[in-house]
């Protein structure tokens, strides 16, 4: 991928190292996200993976190395101010209220939390405007998403293929323009994959840029454009899915263990 101007790359991490004690979990990583495509990161549990994720998204600072996002250096910024800049993450176990409905989820991801007391307050009718797109959005998603049958139920009772789409709709409340996926796959049946990755290929053709780690191999292949393997922290290979998977090494580090 070293053709790819600066100018096409959504997220691009350089020489990134984090560690934990003396264990280095990320080392000297490399990788890019180019605009406008889904790119995975697998490996084994323990390759680093999710610690990357996190360095990326600001919830853990990288010890060395440069992430860029949209051409804008962002390490050392705190999540929250990423997340403004237009990169969300989903987690491993979905983060949401589970005692709220799923509209109500939807509804408090998309609630403008910082100015919501001042609108309250001294505009209350921009605010019950802000309200009214609000609510309209969570509608458009929730049909887009196949969720309408379940928009009062609460969280708590849903399937986890079921959690795993809300997730994704109050990823989708903030308008991101980069998402990161940890293991959306996880959790969900072998009936509810392929709906998963329709969903994924639907982020992606909403103009928004995805880098996704995932166990599930099947799930990767069908629908990342470009793959990195991690292993002991480090990025060991990288490819389009047909060159990984017929990768020796791959096979011998991530896929033969899998079998």
């Amino acid at each position: 991928m070293s053709s790819r101007t600066d100018t096409d790359i959504a997220l691009r991490a350089s020489k990134v190292s984090k560690s934990f004690g003396g264990v280095h979990a990320v080392a000297d990583v490399s990788i890019d996200a180019p605009k406008g495509t889904i790119t995975a990161v697998i490996g084994p549990n323990g390759a680093g993976k999710t610690s990357l994720f996190n360095v990326l998204t600001g919830f853990d600072q990288a010890d060395a190395g440069e992430v860029t996002l949209f051409g804008k250096r962002i390490e050392g910024e705190p999540a929250w101010k990423i997340a403004r800049s237009g990169m969300v993450r989903s987690f491993q176990t979905p983060v949401g209220f589970p005692l709220l409905s799923v509209w109500e989820n939807l509804m408090t991801a998309g609630a403008d939390a910082s100015e919501s007391l001042w609108r309250g307050l001294f505009r209350r009718g921009q605010w019950r405007g802000l309200e009214r797109d609000t609510a309209a959005r969570a509608d458009a998603l929730l049909t887009e998403l196949g969720l309408a049958s379940v928009k009062d139920q609460r969280l708590e009772d849903l399937t986890a293929g079921q959690t795993k789409l809300v997730d994704f709709a109050r990823l989708l409340m903030v308008e991101p323009q980069m998402v990161l996926l940890d293991e959306p796959a996880a959790g969900v049946a072998p009936s509810g994959i392929g709906r998963l990755a329709e969903q994924v290929r639907n982020l992606r053709e909403r103009g928004i840029t995805l880098l996704i780690i995932d166990h599930n191999i099947q799930f990767v292949f069908e629908v990342s454009e470009y793959i990195y393997v991690m292993a002991e922290g480090r990025v060991v290979v990288s490819g389009t899915p047909k060159e990984i998977a017929e990768h020796p090494m791959v096979a011998e580090i991530y896929l033969g263990s899998s079998k």
